[in-house]
C-alpha cells in the first residue's frame, strides 16, 4: 500500500446508533457494492463467555457489520476457530451471542482446511479454507490485553484463521514472544484483511484476554484499511510506542503497513485511555529491560544481575484453588503438556508461559502472578 493510502476512522460514542456508524465506516473504507462477493467476517470468539464480559467481539458489532455487508449484496460467512482443542465453534458462538447476531450467516469454518507453511517460521499452518476462498475479508477483533503478547487486536485476531489442534502445536513450536510474533505475521500474510473494524466498546485491561482482565468502558469503534495501522491506533490509545509490542514490531519489519501515524489519514481523535493497565508480564519485561540497561551501564556482574532479573520463568500461571472445578480443561489444552491434575493443576518446568491455561479456563482459576514488586528495583 502506497504512502498516504493508509486510513483510520475513530468513532466516539459508538453505542448510540451503532449500525449507522458502522455503515458510515463502510461508506468510506469498503466498496459501495459487493455484488455477490463472498465476504468473510472474522470476529474474536475466544471461548464460551457472555458478551458483557468483553472476552469476544460484541455481538452488536458483528450484527452491524453483517447487515452492512448484506445491504451491499454480499454472500456473508461469519466464523472463527475458538481457543481450545475441544470446543465447538457453534457452541461458543451461541454463548457469546454471535450466532444470533450473524443473522443466519454463521458457519463452522474449521471443517475444511488447507495445509500451508509459514513463509518465515517454516511452521505448518492449517488454515480454514473459507479464508482463502473469500473475495473480501473483514477482521472484527476486540480491543483487549493479552498476558502472552501484551495486546490482542487486529493482527492477533487472525490466529483464528488456524483450525483445531494446530494452534496448540504452534505455541509449542514458537515458545518465545518473538517466535510467536513471527508465526502470527506468517498467518497475517496468508490473507491480509481488506477492512478491520475493532470493537472498543468494552475493553479489557490488566491480565487479559479473559477472566484475568478488568473491564473498561470506552464506548468506541475504530477501523482501518490496514491491519498494522489498526494495531498502531490501539497502541496509541494505551499510550505505548507500538514497536514495544512484539507482533506490531515484527509486522513493521516485514512491511505490512506503518506504525507511523503521520503517514495515516486519520478521521477522528486518538485519545489515550487514562491509566490503562497492561499485563503483569509487560511490567516484568519492562523491568528486566531497565535492569539490563542499568547492569550494562554499571558493568554489574552476571551473577548479581541474575538475582535481580524477574525472567519469564518467574511469571508462570498461579492457581486460585477456590475457583478450580478440577475439570481438566487446562491439562487438555496445555501445548507443552506441562500441566497435570494432582488433584488440582500442577505446572512443571516444561511451562513455556504461553498462558493458554489462563486464557481458556472458564472459571478464571489460573492467573498471571502479580509482579508489581519488581517495580521497586
Amino acid at each position: 500500500m502506497k504512502k498516504n493510502c493508509f486510513k483510520a476512522i475513530i468513532i466516539e460514542d459508538a453505542r448510540h446508533d451503532l449500525e449507522a456508524k458502522v455503515n458510515g465506516i463502510f461508506d468510506k473504507l469498503a466498496p459501495k457494492s459487493f455484488n455477490g462477493m463472498r465476504v468473510l467476517v472474522k470476529p474474536n470468539m475466544l471461548g464460551p463467555a457472555a458478551p458483557e464480559l468483553g472476552h469476544s467481539t460484541h455481538p452488536e458489532v458483528v450484527r452491524a457489520i453483517v447487515r452492512a455487508c448484506l445491504s451491499r449484496g454480499a454472500k456473508v460467512t461469519v466464523g472463527d476457530n475458538p481457543g481450545g482443542i475441544n470446543r465447538s465453534s457453534t457452541g461458543v458462538a451461541q454463548v457469546t451471542g454471535i450466532l444470533e447476531a450473524s443473522e443466519g450467516c454463521f458457519a463452522p469454518i474449521g471443517d475444511k482446511v488447507v495445509e500451508m507453511r509459514g513463509s518465515k517460521s517454516g511452521h505448518t499452518l492449517m488454515i480454514s479454507r473459507v479464508v482463502l476462498d473469500a473475495d473480501y475479508v473483514i477482521n472484527a477483533p476486540i480491543f483487549k490485553t493479552h498476558a502472552g503478547m501484551y495486546l490482542s487486536g487486529a493482527m492477533k485476531n487472525l490466529y483464528g484463521y488456524v483450525a483445531g489442534a494446530c494452534k496448540a502445536q504452534l505455541h509449542l513450536k514458537a515458545p518465545s514472544r518473538e517466535e510467536f510474533a513471527e508465526v502470527l505475521c506468517d498467518i497475517n500474510e496468508v490473507r491480509h484483511p481488506d477492512l478491520n473494524i475493532m470493537d472498543a466498546l468494552t475493553v479489557l485491561e490488566g491480565n487479559g484476554p479473559s477472566h484475568g482482565g478488568v473491564k473498561r468502558e470506552v464506548g468506541k469503534v475504530f477501523a482501518s484499511n490496514n491491519t498494522l495501522v489498526a494495531d498502531t491506533v490501539m497502541a496509541a490509545m494505551v499510550g505505548v510506542e507500538p514497536m514495544r509490542f512484539p507482533v506490531t514490531k515484527r509486522g513493521q519489519e516485514r512491511g505490512f503497513g506503518t506504525t507511523d501515524l503521520s503517514q495515516v489519514e486519520v478521521e477522528g481523535n486518538i485519545v489515550v485511555i487514562p491509566d490503562f493497565k497492561l499485563p503483569n508480564t509487560f511490567i516484568a519485561e519492562a523491568t528486566e529491560e531497565m535492569l539490563t540497561r542499568a547492569a550494562q551501564a554499571n558493568k554489574m556482574r552476571d551473577d548479581r544481575l541474575a538475582e535481580l532479573l524477574p525472567g519469564r520463568l518467574s511469571v508462570k500461571p498461579l492457581l486460585a484453588i477456590d475457583k478450580c472445578l478440577q475439570c481438566g480443561d487446562c491439562e487438555v489444552n496445555c501445548p507443552a503438556q506441562a500441566l497435570t491434575l494432582d488433584p488440582y493443576p500442577v505446572i512443571n518446568d516444561k511451562c513455556i508461559q504461553c498462558f493458554c491455561c489462563v486464557e481458556l479456563c472458564l472459571e478464571g482459576a489460573l492467573e498471571v502472578p502479580d509482579v508489581a514488586a519488581f517495580r521497586a528495583y
